[in-house]
């Protein structure tokens, strides 16, 4: 395992020294160094030699500068104030306040029945009931029986009927 690591270590110190910083420089191109000669295009021959001069004018203005302001607002504001009521009697009132006592002592009380003692309570218990039936007997039904009859039967009954006639008159133009 030591030579594992020991081989790896001197791997690591070769391929370091064997990295050419020359071909790792990198230069940054300006805009118009593409590779080739660009001078012949007769970018640098113009010259400009046409100035002008720019008029400059500098506004001065004051801003005012902020500064607090006190304000009255006179706001309505219900007061209590307490005024003297007159009393034609003057009689002293005491008022009773209540205020509770602890009692240690234990005090004895008479009870006319004795504290364990049994209460009936009546509980409903399901029990079967048993109801006589009578033994079945035979009842006669009647049964309507249609008849079917295999010959129709015309009967002949009178029924009278009334007959209108209308005359008819031709008319002749």
């Amino acid at each position: 395992m030591k030579v594992f690591v020991v081989l790896s270590i001197a791997l690591v110190v070769a391929s370091c020294a064997a990295t050419d910083d020359s071909f790792s420089k990198k230069e940054k191109r300006g805009l118009w160094d593409l590779g080739f000669d660009h001078g012949s295009h007769g970018f640098d021959d113009y010259q400009q030699d046409d100035h002008q001069e720019v008029k400059h004018v500098t506004i001065t203005k004051k801003v005012p500068v902020p500064y607090p302001v006190e304000v009255e607002k006179h706001v309505p504001v219900p007061v209590k104030v307490p005024y003297p009521v007159h009393v034609e009697k003057k009689v002293p009132v005491y008022v009773e306040k209540k205020v509770p006592v602890y009692v240690e002592k234990k005090v004895p009380v008479h009870i006319d029945r004795p504290v364990p003692y049994p209460v009936e309570v009546k509980v409903p218990v399901v029990t079967k009931e048993y109801v006589e039936v009578p033994k079945p007997y035979p009842v006669h039904v009647e049964k309507h029986v249609p008849v079917y009859v295999h010959k129709p039967v015309y009967v002949e009954k009178h029924v009278p009927v009334t007959v209108s006639v209308k005359k008819h008159t031709k008319k002749h133009w």
